[in-house]
């Protein structure tokens, strides 16, 4: 019997990370669905799973943890460990190398010419796309456009299926 408690507690802690925090810390705090004190919308199944970020104020014990929780919040203010997620800030999350939208806007390119066109289903419908090579731009950066984007802001172009 032992044995067999034994490999149940080994595979639910392979599960399991030991999470430890610092005071000054800010994590997220897991919201119940039911809970009305920090949800946020009307719907209770549609409102986030944690809510934050929030500033450990003390740490009681390997385990509890009080947060600075605000001051109208009917919610007593120390939590379990398992109940905090940690915060990690957007200037964390920021990878270097990643080109934004607007910096490869095509909109002052001009179509050089249709290299390819592929169908492609969408839920119910099929879409047409078309391999667009763009005018000044090498023919690795070509993109994929709809056909309906393709009709709407190139009209003269007139694409017919023996075309390609």
């Amino acid at each position: 019997m032992q044995q067999a408690t034994d490999r149940a507690k080994e595979y639910a802690d392979r599960k399991r990370s030991p999470r430890s925090f610092e005071e000054g810390d800010r994590v997220f705090l897991q919201v119940l669905a039911r809970s009305t004190s920090l949800s946020t919308g009307k719907c209770s199944k549609l409102s986030p799973r944690y809510c934050g970020p929030w500033k450990i104020v003390k740490k009681l014990s390997d385990v509890a943890y009080q947060l600075e929780l605000p001051p109208d919040c009917r919610v007593h203010p120390v939590f379990h460990v398992c109940k905090l997620r940690k915060y990690i800030s957007r200037e964390d999350n920021l990878i270097q190398g990643i080109v934004s939208l607007q910096e490869t806007d095509r909109s002052d390119h001009s179509l050089d010419k249709i290299l390819y066109r592929r169908q492609k289903r969408l839920r119910n419908r099929v879409i047409q796309e078309y391999l667009v090579a763009w005018r000044g731009l090498p023919l690795t950066d070509s993109t994929w456009e709809s056909a309906a984007l393709v009709r709407k802001y190139f009209p003269s172009l007139i694409i017919e299926d023996n075309d390609l």
